[in-house]
């Protein structure tokens, strides 16, 4: 393999590095809303959606006493807080492979990492492709994983190859494998290509993973009560998912995006566009997880609201103790 630094693109069937331009969406090339069949524990749409924010793939080499000096390992893995428990419980089960272990005093996280069962995840990703910006380093993955399926990693050239592909995942190459092997130019991360929604739980899978509902209460003057208050959706990602967060006011036909440093900001506080937009999407494609329980206590301040009664004393009490309990107010159970 050439190691040069601008014109190496992965091709979608991760089989080989080609020179291209971008990655052709072998699953959905006219980005249709895509009908699903499977009858599996949690839709699968929504499973990618929850990839899309949580999810994520390590290329991991520590210096092992061998004929190249290096061990490769591959690894999927999600890890969330510990009230997430049950979320991660049930997708364990939906792919009846992977592990879940402690990570910390207050995360958990879900692991695969033999080849047989990072077979599970990348049958799942080709047929439920990932559409945030992660879907580059899922295609770098896969092709390192092609790599150590045939071997080739218990060679020197193989083993050089896994190394380019690991300075183009994630955050790049840690300083001491630059040290180890300075020659290696990073491969040229696979442009993702219609960054658009293909099914509406994909949406919810992606909210459950970066989506915030929040209650606001402010003070007022000019309310008898003296306080507002406000409800917002917001969805956060990294401003290199420009064109996907964008995507999100075109598919909820509502909301306006907002960037702070490097993040864009998905947001909805007009009351009419959640009481007759996002509550009822959500309603429909239901959330998994400890979020839902966010949501739950989200449509109940709404309903408040729509009643006026946060208007009065006893609704604003009210309202104020549904708030305390969100979010990460929210206890163990």
């Amino acid at each position: 393999m050439k190691n040069t630094k601008n014109n190496l693109i992965i091709n979608l069937d991760a089989s080989s590095i080609k020179e291209s331009t971008n990655l052709q969406d072998s699953a959905s090339p006219q980005c249709e809303e895509l009908k699903i069949k499977d009858s599996n524990l949690m839709n699968p749409w929504f499973l990618t959606g929850f990839i899309d924010g949580e999810g994520c793939f390590r290329i991991s080499l520590t210096k092992r006493d061998n004929l190249v000096g290096w061990r490769v390992q591959l690894f999927f893995q999600i890890t969330l807080h510990k009230k997430d428990k049950t979320l991660l419980e049930t997708i364990q089960k939906d792919w009846e492979v992977g592990k879940i272990h402690k990570s910390g005093p207050d995360l958990l996280q879900y692991r695969i990492q033999s080849l047989v069962e990072i077979e599970t995840i990348i049958k799942h990703l080709d047929k439920f492709p990932l559409i945030s910006k992660k879907r580059s380093d899922y295609e770098l993955f896969k092709l390192a994983y092609n790599l150590v399926l045939n071997k080739e990693h218990l060679t020197h050239k193989g083993l050089h190859k896994i190394v380019a592909l690991r300075a183009s995942l994630n955050w790049g190459l840690p300083e001491q494998l630059k040290i180890a092997f300075p020659d290696v130019e990073p491969i040229a991360r696979p442009i993702v290509p219609c960054q658009k929604i293909k099914d509406a739980n994909w949406l919810a899978g992606f909210a459950a993973a970066e989506g915030c509902f929040m209650v606001l209460i402010s003070e007022s003057k000019s309310i008898t009560v003296g306080f507002q208050v406000y409800l917002v959706f917001v969805i956060t990602q990294h401003v290199r998912d420009e064109e996907l967060m964008r995507s999100l006011i075109e598919y909820l036909n509502c909301g306006n995006l907002r960037v702070k440093r490097e993040v864009y900001e998905y947001q909805v506080s007009k009351f009419s566009d959640l009481n007759e937009k996002i509550i009822p999407f959500f309603n429909k494609y239901r959330i998994l997880g400890e979020k839902s329980k966010d949501f739950s206590d989200f449509f109940r301040v709404a309903e408040l609201m729509k009643n006026k009664l946060h208007l009065t004393k006893e609704g604003l009490s009210q309202i104020r103790g549904i708030k305390k309990g969100m979010n990460t107010g929210r206890e163990i159970s």
